[in-house]
């Protein structure tokens, strides 16, 4: 896929950082997963020094189950109908995480709003990837509404969550240009190629600034 189109990266970044112990991630996801499996490769094979510690989930049919069940990484079910306010929703993600020892948290899809509440109790150890070049096009259709807009040039974007929706800190982006000929559909499947390159240098570079201790001064 990436022969067929061009793509720019910034900053450019060619080599995952080494950590040891590995760096212990919780990963949140809603959906197919797709980053969460690519992930997994990267670990599996070495090459990023991550231990993903659980993956939790909203949703009872989202695939990423499936992919965490196939390499026994501990998966849990949280649901916020289950829960009369979204702080005791999101006080059970919290413990989850907690009990499970997460140093860098990864939004990899999580298609719920976080509060301050939980923000706080992990600051500046919360990474989401949003599918534009933010600061343009935040929310859940950035995709649509770049298009809609007649954007010529879209991408991905990772950054450290803060209590503003899709904002924070950028850690990396990744930018292609929109053809006359894109539509939701192949706009989506480039994007998320992008997100596979950009993610896992995203979380090296996040889990150094955590274990150097910058992050607690920022």
């Amino acid at each position: 896929m990436d022969k067929l189109f061009n793509y720019i990266i910034s900053p450019e970044i060619s080599e995952f950082r080494r950590f040891s112990p590995k760096l212990k991630i919780g990963v949140l996801a809603s959906g197919n997963g797709t980053n969460f499996q690519e992930l997994i490769n990267l670990s599996e094979k070495g090459e990023l020094d991550i231990d993903i510690k659980v993956l939790v989930t909203n949703k009872d049919d989202a695939y990423c189950i499936k992919r965490a069940e196939r390499v026994k990484i501990p998966h849990k079910i949280i649901r916020g109908k289950d829960f009369s306010q979204k702080e005791l929703f999101e006080k059970e993600i919290i413990n989850t995480l907690i009990n499970f020892d997460v140093e860098l948290i990864v939004m990899a899809g999580w298609m719920k709003i976080v509060t301050p509440f939980f923000i706080s109790k992990f600051k500046n150890k919360i990474i989401n990837i949003h599918p534009s070049l933010l600061p343009s096009f935040k929310g859940v259709s950035a995709i649509k509404d770049s298009i809609l807009n007649g954007s010529k040039i879209t991408g991905c974007s990772v950054h450290f969550v803060d209590d503003e929706l899709d904002s924070g800190s950028l850690i990396m982006q990744a930018a292609l240009s929109i053809r006359d000929d894109d539509d939701i559909e192949s706009l989506s499947k480039k994007i998320h190629m992008l997100e596979h390159k950009i993610l896992p240098h995203s979380i090296s570079h996040a889990g150094f600034l955590i274990r150097s201790n910058f992050m607690d001064n920022y």
